[in-house]
């Protein structure tokens, strides 16, 4: 059963998609839209938040809610610099750190195979939340083997940066990846954390990343929104 945001949500992206709204106009204030479907100013604004979410509008400092334009900016998520480096020109980059980091055992049914060697000795897990100014993107799950690699809590990272911290304080540097990637629903706990509506399609990548040093794999599980940015990739 839909709530009656979702049903205003729905109205309006229908209108932005036919163009019966077009890029550049100002639709309906939250007033107008509290007469016209006889809703709570609440409702009007969490179905403003919902298309704002998706990118479809864009809202000003005088409270006016605009269609954006068709593109979306991309951001170059599918390189191997890491997320700091190849997101930071398109505005603050902001990292939560949602648990402090802590040892895991590997799963049995891990996302990549795994040496007896990575399986004896055990992974740290770091769970990252990652943002562009206000708008969450990314929410990353990395394991790394618990080697002679010392992570505890946020203030072991050199600039909120895995890749910079292994770089600077341990000599290990990516070199490649390995990646797949799979389009699903989010789940209850996914949609919380990027404050969505649960079943809101989210892009779930995984990865290997092969340093310099033999033997030695990082491993990443991540969930990207593409709500207010696209994914883009360059090839060369």
């Amino acid at each position: 059963m839909q709530h009656h945001y979702q049903k205003l949500k729905a109205k309006l992206k229908q209108k932005i998609l036919k163009n019966v709204y077009k890029p550049g106009d100002v639709i309906p204030s939250e007033h107008d839209l509290m007469e016209r479907y006889s809703l709570a100013r609440s409702t009007v604004r969490q179905a403003l938040d919902e298309l704002w979410k998706e990118g479809l509008i864009t809202k000003t400092r005088g409270k006016k809610s605009i269609v954006a334009e068709n593109k979306k900016k991309a951001l170059w998520l599918f390189s191997v610099k890491g997320f700091s480096a190849v997101v930071g020109e398109e505005g603050e980059v902001k990292t939560v750190f949602l648990k402090k980091p802590y040892k895991v055992r590997w799963d049995k049914s891990f996302f990549y195979p795994l040496t007896v060697k990575e399986i004896d000795t055990g992974a740290i897990c770091v769970e990252r939340l990652r943002s562009v100014g206000e708008f969450p993107v990314m929410l990353e799950y990395t394991y790394i083997p618990e080697t002679s690699i010392s992570i505890s809590s946020e203030k072991d990272f050199v600039h909120n940066s895995l890749f910079e911290t292994l770089r600077v304080k341990y000599g290990i540097d990516i070199e490649k990846a390995e990646q797949e990637l799979v389009a699903t629903g989010s789940t209850k706990e996914v949609a919380a954390v990027f404050n969505i509506t649960q079943g809101t399609p989210v892009l779930h990548v995984y990865r290997k990343y092969h340093t310099n040093k033999p033997g030695l794999f990082i491993y990443s599980s991540f969930y990207c929104y593409t709500g207010k940015f696209s994914i883009g990739n360059l090839f060369e």
